[in-house]
């Protein structure tokens, strides 16, 4: 496997009509692409992208919250050997004006809906913009007929070629870019292969594509393992709790903040169950059992997220030790990547014998 664009084929063959994404929107209402739908819609995002007059080599402005438009554009972007430049929705304007100055984007994919940005804010109003949904559409009487041929004809990416252009701070106040190949992001893949567990993932997505964690882990490798990934356009904890039910979710890519945040609901339904001495003693007898048992032991709250969660991948921030033993309390295995941008992903914690 050369490129991420070998790496999307490659699961489309394996995995073909099993769901690869989903969205959870804010009515509740659901939509789902299999692989082989994620495919064609890439297919058709690079062929308009290309239509539009973007070259190879070119800077294109992503700014959406997560849907499966987004990876769909990212890989038609990728066929078409654009350069992604994705924007954070939490970006300042004037921190998007430098990103587009400095990164010579020529053109902007933007998201549509209640959470989606405002270009005029950010100076962007005249900028040449199309929507995430325009881009992946089905074909239309400008698309000649043999247009999928012709796409099968392009050159194809190389391994060494610059695919995603990331404005990241560290530990500066002024994002920098940082130029990522094909090859830098599946070396970290093989690295996360041989680090998670061999599981079936139903993954619910909360964190920011645009950011290196949840595109590589959280979107890459996922559908590299054929994962079916839940975006969730709602902050709304009922929602998204209902989301990780409904879904069945086996794991989740987080920061830990948003672990924080599920424990304090946990211990909230707890306090006021008038269980809480009953719930601590428990915890201290599953953290000498394996991981299945604790799981067991937990039977009930696990049936309230779903029943099989079984792994957090955490990121981003530190992770305090006492958080990250109380899920482990519960039979949910919580790995710790760190790293930067500019390297990749790398572990502190492994998953040898812990049962998953």
């Amino acid at each position: 496997m050369a490129t991420l664009l070998d790496l999307l084929e490659t699961s489309v063959a394996r995995y073909a009509d099993r769901p690869a994404l989903g969205v959870l929107r804010d009515d509740g209402s659901r939509m789902t692409w299999t692989y082989r739908e994620l495919d064609h819609r890439a297919r058709l995002a690079a062929w308009r992208l290309r239509a539009l007059g973007l070259e190879p080599g070119d800077r294109l402005l992503t700014w959406s919250p997560s849907t499966p438009e987004l990876p769909a554009v990212y890989f038609g972007a990728i066929r078409a050997r654009l350069i992604l430049v994705p924007l954070d929705l939490r970006m300042a304007p004037e921190t998007v004006e430098r990103i587009v100055a400095r990164s010579g984007a020529r053109h902007l994919a933007i998201g549509t809906g209640r959470e989606a940005p405002d270009p005029r804010e950010a100076g962007l109003a005249d900028f040449p913009q199309t929507t995430l949904e325009a881009l992946v559409a089905d074909p239309d009487p400008s698309f000649p007929p043999d247009w999928k041929a012709k796409l099968e004809a392009w050159e194809r990416p190389r391994p060494d070629d610059v695919f995603d252009l990331i404005f990241t701070s560290g530990t500066t106040a002024a994002p920098k870019g940082v130029m990522l190949a094909h090859r830098n992001v599946l070396a970290t893949l093989e690295a996360v292969h041989r680090t998670l567990p061999r599981m079936e993932h139903r993954v619910v997505s909360l964190l920011p594509l645009s950011h290196l964690f949840e595109q590589a882990i959280g979107c890459f490798y996922a559908l590299d393992v054929g994962a079916h990934i839940l975006y969730v356009r709602s902050r709304n904890p009922r929602l998204v709790f209902e989301a990780l039910r409904s879904h069945r979710v086996t794991s989740m890519i987080v920061v830990p903040q948003i672990l924080d945040l599920f424990w304090g609901a946990i211990e909230r339904e707890v306090e006021a169950s008038g269980r809480r001495a009953t719930f601590e003693r428990l915890r201290r007898l599953g953290r000498r059992l394996p991981f299945a048992a604790r799981r067991s032991l937990f039977r009930r709250l696990h049936e309230r997220l779903g029943g099989s969660l079984r792994l957090f991948v955490s990121s981003g921030a530190y992770l305090p030790p006492a958080l990250q033993q109380a899920w482990e309390d519960l039979g949910v295995i919580v790995i710790q990547g760190y790293g930067s941008t500019e390297v990749g992903y790398g572990t502190c914690n492994t998953l040898a014998d812990q049962g998953l």
